[in-house]
């Protein structure tokens, strides 16, 4: 054999041995594959269960649990409204309370104001006081000027019969005069003219 006939074969041999390990390598990967699938079937069991139980847990959280919530929460409530229902019957008690104190201070007051006025008389006596005070000097400004009324009417008869006098005397002189004959003037030089 030539040398490069042995070249050749040992070219072969090598890609053979190459194909060689590569089968090898590809047997043991293989080999790997099939351990860890092996390994990975428990796995999914393991999964599988616990997907299982889980359903079965959240079947049991509805069932029992949310009927739970359905009374906790119709409890809370009910709590809520009971408590809204004693705040609304303090709050009512309380103005009750403020009302009866209020309409009792209300009719105090006015008791007061009414005892007051029925205790009293029709008149005050201060008022009866003045009011007599006042008629008293009312009657004597009438008196007194009933008195100073007369009085000037008197003063006025005495002058009007004095007027009169006087009047009648002089319609008496007048008459007189007007029968008597008319005289010449006299003139002062003694003659007429």
């Amino acid at each position: 054999m030539t040398a490069s006939e042995d070249m050749v074969q040992a070219q072969r041999l090598r890609d053979l041995r190459a194909s060689r390990d590569d089968l090898e390598r590809r047997v043991h990967d293989l080999k790997l594959t099939r351990q860890v699938t092996m390994q990975s079937l428990p796995s999914i069991r393991l999964v599988q269960e616990n997907d299982k139980n889980l359903i079965g847990k959240i079947n049991s959280t509805l069932v029992n649990t949310v009927p739970l919530w359905r009374q906790q929460l119709a409890q809370t409530i009910t709590i809520y409204r009971s408590g809204q229902a004693a705040e609304t019957v303090k709050a009512a008690s309380d103005l009750t309370n403020q009302l009866l104190e209020a309409n009792a201070e209300n009719l105090r007051q006015a008791n007061v104001q009414a005892r007051t006025e029925i205790e009293r008389g029709v008149f005050d006596i201060e008022t009866v006081k003045k009011a007599n005070q006042t008629l008293i000097a009312t009657i004597e400004d009438s008196l007194r000027i009933a008195d100073e009324g007369r009085r000037r009417r008197q003063e006025a008869s005495t002058q009007l019969e004095a007027c009169e006098t006087e009047l009648r005397q002089a319609l008496a002189s007048a008459q007189a005069r007007t029968r008597q004959p008319a005289q010449p003037p006299v003139s002062p030089a003694g003659g007429s003219r």
